[in-house]
């Protein structure tokens, strides 16, 4: 028999300001601490509109066993309303430490920052030159060694990504150097190596059809680590043609490549995937079921999560349970953010409607659009989901955080 759950739906902020984790939740990116007391997110002063050039977000950290109060520690530049700051606990201290991105506005560097809540101060700050000095954080691998990276410079020309005030320090070289590309930095030392090259990526894409302007940056996108830690997903963009073009220009194709830099691979469908076991990553299939690909032998398995018409948007944001037993997935429903947990113990399916919405009192722009993306909790028992709500009858909406917990059946 199929044990029911119920789900016990919790805003856990308010206004007048806006409060958001950031749209990731795959391979692991947990926005609670380790005991599970705290949330850290960004609170902000708008959210119809992108940040300007030195306008600040505040870190907050909330906490869960007082009331959901929300505590400032420290503020930053490099944020944005999709993918927030990227926060994500520090895998070797994951009780006090975390790391997020920020600017200098007076050399212009985009730079991580390790921060502790038990001194309330910055740990380090991993900042780098010569090179590209806008290189920060895009996924902390799970095993605590590394941090992916990007120049998040050269994400200028896709505002839903970028951060104010970020130069491209490449503009002035070939658009796509043998000095830029995927780069990882170790957690420990600081140390920044790059993994595969803009030039190295031009290359690859030839033989398989697609003609890369010579004067186009390319941008790498959306970085995981398997929780192996020893393979990485992306998505690079730019200008040209190719046979997976979505709109003229705008070609999109998603590799994955060993953390040591070999074995690059296209994977054959790019969008919102996870990772459970291994080499094997989600791939969502349009009939509705979620297909697995196994990036070693460059093949789908075979198996598959759910059957036709299981799931409302495959493609939407998806995330695994850390302890790998719910497969959660978004879709939107009357304007409203709906969350589908499959059981891979037995197929079940159980949904969860939010009263957060995308659209809100007014429409948004793709710049700042608010992504459905679920983030579990430590315990697999509850994800972290944002979106607008209406406080007080006002008709201006504001942009908050609810969890959403999985109850099961006593019975």
């Amino acid at each position: 028999m199929k044990k029911p759950i119920a789900f016990e739906v919790t805003q856990i902020t308010t206004g007048p300001k806006h409060h958001l984790f950031g749209y990731i939740g795959q391979s692991l990116t947990i926005p609670w601490n380790e005991s599970g007391r705290y949330i850290v997110a960004v609170r902000t002063n708008f959210f119809k509109r992108m940040p300007k050039a030195g306008e600040t977000a505040d870190i907050v950290i909330i906490d869960t066993a007082n009331g959901y109060k929300v505590t400032k520690v420290d503020t930053t530049q490099a944020w944005n309303l999709q993918k927030g700051t990227m926060l994500y606990w520090n895998p070797n201290a994951p009780e006090t430490q975390f790391f997020f991105n920020d600017r200098d506005p007076k050399t212009e560097d985009i730079f991580t920052v390790l921060y502790d809540i038990s001194t309330m101060k910055r740990v380090k700050e991993y900042r780098f030159s010569p090179g590209p000095s806008t290189v920060a954080n895009t996924g902390v691998a799970p095993s605590g060694s590394f941090f992916v990276a990007v120049n998040h410079g050269r994400n200028n020309g896709r505002e839903v990504v970028s951060y104010a005030g970020a130069v491209d320090e490449t503009l002035s070289k070939p658009a796509n150097p043998t000095t830029d590309g995927l780069f990882k930095v170790d957690i420990a030392t600081g140390k920044r190596t790059i993994i595969i090259s803009y030039d190295a990526i031009v290359k690859f894409l030839a033989p398989m059809g697609y003609v890369v302007d010579p004067t186009y940056p390319l941008t790498i996108n959306r970085t995981t680590c398997n929780r192996d830690s020893n393979r990485i997903n992306f998505i690079i963009r730019g200008n040209g043609g190719g046979p997976n073009n979505r709109k003229k220009g705008w070609p999109q194709v998603e590799f994955i490549i060993r953390s040591d830099g070999s074995h690059l691979i296209q994977i054959p469908k790019p969008g919102h995937t996870d990772w459970l076991e291994g080499p094997v990553i989600t791939s969502g299939n349009k009939q509705g079921w979620i297909d697995l690909y196994n990036v070693d032998t460059a093949s789908f398995t075979g198996d598959k999560l759910g059957t036709k018409n299981t799931f409302k948007d495959p493609g939407a944001d998806m995330a695994y349970s850390p302890d790998g037993r719910w497969m959660v997935c978004s879709y939107k429903s009357d304007g409203s953010w709906c969350y589908q947990f499959y059981r891979l113990s037995d197929g079940a399916v159980f949904t969860a409607t939010t009263t957060l919405t995308r659209e809100g009192a007014t429409p948004i722009n793709s710049s700042t659009r608010i992504d459905g993306a679920p983030r579990w909790n430590r315990s697999s028992d509850a994800i972290l989901v944002d979106g607008i709500v209406t406080e007080n009858n006002r008709s201006k909406g504001t942009r908050q955080m609810a969890i959403i917990r999985l109850i099961p059946d006593p019975q």
